[in-house]
């Protein structure tokens, strides 16, 4: 930009000047498009928002699946068997964990990684949420194995979808 300042304080006309000035301006837009751009494909690409890469979110259990309230692991369950699943998490009920990945890993394999809630303050609760998936289309066999995974962890909850 030094540079241009400096060739501004050269150029005598005034075309010449209002010249410079357009493709300035023509510059920061496109460098302020690309900006905003690359951060959309971020946030989409990483979940960002409030479902993440879930297609819903909905607090408490789905109907139909059975769990122990004093048990805490996920648990997963078909909305519809081949096409849709869900798995519950437990935690704050004010900040639910954000689905922030799913990757399909064989046939009848698939991934989904959690991440941590952008909210905050959360309540001190524990409950349950439901995040609802499509299956993806390259998983064609059943039963389907679902790894569940947390942020930078290293530990992996296997679900089986029956």
């Amino acid at each position: 930009m030094a540079g241009a300042a400096a060739r501004f304080d050269e150029v005598t006309s005034g075309a010449e000047r209002l010249s410079l000035i357009e493709n300035s301006v023509v510059v920061t837009i496109r460098t302020a498009q690309i900006g905003v751009g690359a951060l959309l494909a971020v946030c989409l690409l990483t979940g960002c928002g409030g479902n993440g890469v879930a297609k819903a979110v909905r607090p408490g259990v789905p109907e139909g699946l059975d769990v122990d309230p004093a048990n805490t692991a996920p648990a997963g369950t078909w909305l519809e068997r081949g096409e849709s699943f869900a798995i519950v998490t437990w935690g704050s009920s004010s900040c639910p964990l954000v689905a922030s990945a799913l990757t399909v890993e064989g046939a009848d394999r698939i991934g989904v990684r959690f991440a941590p809630s952008p909210r905050d303050p959360c309540t001190a609760d524990m409950a349950a949420t439901t995040h609802e998936f499509a299956l993806p289309v390259a998983v064609a066999r059943t039963p389907v194995k679902v790894d569940v995974s947390y942020g930078d962890r290293d530990d992996i909850r296997t679900l089986t979808l029956n």
